[in-house]
């Protein structure tokens, strides 16, 4: 197998199936795995990815056969709607097999052993687990210093401040080396993540761009239009500064503000994010405030009344969870000094969407008409869901004797592009952990300074005893966000175009 980590090596196509290996996947009757693991192992085997040596174990509390499994998982994507899901489940019978573990317990080691017996390497050992089980299921783990006999897998958070994240780092380090864990963000699994670096790294025209001399502010968007849902547990002990600020966010961040790398090997990609992580400025709290916290109140969203959020299930009356973010940042190096970074997230938000809009400087001297009273600029736009593309927005003049200019898109939809599927991020993740890829995965040091920043945000917030402000369901967050970013000089996407 390649351990050189490099970003393009090898083949993903189902013409060059991964070799014989051992996928264990922990907690597999939990959401995340029947929402999105199980439908990716499940699509990689019905196009033949697998070969037929391949084993897949379904570890979880409960005792079940395979078809018991497989009937578990076919019945939640019944109910979430996913029916090309369900279509290609089948294709994982032949490879499956399951065990029951319980993990903390006295026998969990030795049950886990003899489900894995036998069984060819690569043993991959996927932790899609609450990051409190991490410690135990690292515990039951053979001390092995060799990726090509064992790999970890470590869904995000990884703990929920700087203090337990570097606790399940030790505990990991003590067994395993640093190119046998595989810490996920699943948004650098999306193809439009990975064009992005291909953008700058293999266009001459756009790197020179990127830089305070030609962009005016940087903004990246995750909005959801769902509430909390089911995840409530979850969700009060994160909010979403720990949820998406802490790893989706500054990862997309690191990968725009980056300097190019020696290489696209994978040490090389993470050294130039880790040097974007360190150099951020830290939000102030006070004075003029250059961050925002909002909770959703109850609204309306698709035209269907929603609840606030203190009356979904699960939540605590009282509670000060923050169910948005915005904030003002600052990447303090030579390149990007002064240029505004506006980041924010936030639930029942009008619609689900995922962006990143680098907004370029306008002309030193306008000399034509702006439709609509306004200049609107260049932009090169991001798009990462729920579709993936890239957008870049120019100035046209329009059609006529007046000399009046409008924007323009020209589009890459990498669907239509290519003809082809994209393959889904999680998919992308796991054939990557079986052939030994680390690029798309984030290093120990990166997660580390990306908790550090986050527990300096939250614990600035404590002591000033500033708690989020209710927003209302189907709307764009508080308006005091909207402020903030007028205050840089920029507008929302929604606000530029509204």
């Amino acid at each position: 197998m390649n351990q050189s980590g490099n970003l393009g090596s090898g083949s993903d196509s189902a013409a060059n199936p991964v070799g014989e290996f051992t996928f264990v996947l922990h907690g597999a009757g939990g959401d995340l795995a029947k929402r999105k693991i199980i439908p990716a192992l499940a699509q990689l085997a019905s196009v033949g990815y697998f070969s037929p040596g391949a084993r897949l174990i379904f570890a979880q509390r409960e005792a079940l056969s395979p078809a018991q499994a497989l009937a578990e998982v076919d019945a939640f994507l019944a109910r979430t709607g996913d029916a090309a899901a369900r279509a290609t489940l089948p294709a994982l019978a032949p490879l499956l097999s399951t065990c029951s573990v319980r993990l903390g317990e006295p026998t969990a080691k030795a049950g886990l052993d003899a489900a894995i017996a036998q069984g060819p390497h690569p043993v991959v050992h996927y932790a899609a687990l609450p990051s409190s089980r991490f410690k135990d299921l690292i515990a039951c783990l053979p001390e092995e210093r060799s990726a090509q006999r064992l790999r970890l897998v470590l869904e995000k958070p990884l703990g929920f401040n700087a203090r337990e994240s570097a606790e399940i780092e030790a505990a990991a380090a003590a067994k395993f080396n640093e190119d046998q864990i595989f810490r996920i963000d699943h948004y650098l699994g999306k193809q439009a993540v990975q064009n992005l670096l291909a953008l700058r790294l293999g266009n001459r025209i756009f790197e020179p761009l990127l830089t305070r001399e030609h962009v005016a502010s940087v903004q990246i968007t995750v909005a959801e239009d769902l509430g909390v849902e089911d995840r409530a547990g979850f969700y009060e002990h994160a909010g979403a500064l720990r949820d998406m600020v802490q790893s989706h966010m500054l990862q997309l961040l690191a990968i725009v503000a980056m300097e190019p790398p020696v290489s696209l090997e994978a040490n090389s990609l993470r050294d130039e994010k880790l040097k974007v992580l360190r150099s951020l400025k830290v939000p102030q709290v006070l004075g003029t405030p250059e961050i925002i916290t909002g909770q959703y109140a109850e609204g309306y969203v698709k035209g269907q009344p929603v609840p606030g959020y203190l009356h979904e299930p699960g939540v605590h009356a009282q509670s000060c969870t923050e169910t948005y973010v915005a904030f003002r940042t600052e990447v303090q190096t030579w390149r990007w000094a002064g240029v505004p970074f506006l980041l924010r997230t936030g639930k029942r938000m009008p619609r689900r969407f995922a962006e990143i809009v680098i907004q370029f400087r306008d002309v030193p001297k306008p000399l034509y008409e702006p439709v609509g009273g306004h200049w609107s600029g260049n932009q090169l736009v991001i798009h990462l869901q729920p579709d993936d593309k890239l957008e870049l927005k120019l100035l046209a003049k329009t059609p006529g004797e007046r000399l009046r200019l409008k924007p323009v898109s020209l589009d890459l939809d990498f669907f239509n592009t290519w003809r082809i599927p994209v393959r889904d991020a999680y998919e992308r993740l796991i054939t990557d952990i079986l052939r030994g890829r680390l690029s798309l995965f984030l290093r120990r040091d990166e997660v580390q300074t990306q908790w550090e920043f986050v527990d300096r945000i939250l614990a600035d917030l404590k002591q000033h005893g500033l708690g989020p402000v209710p927003y209302t369901s189907g709307t764009y967050g508080p308006s005091a966000a909207t402020a903030m970013a007028l205050r840089t000089g920029a507008l929302w996407s929604e606000d530029a175009v509204s």
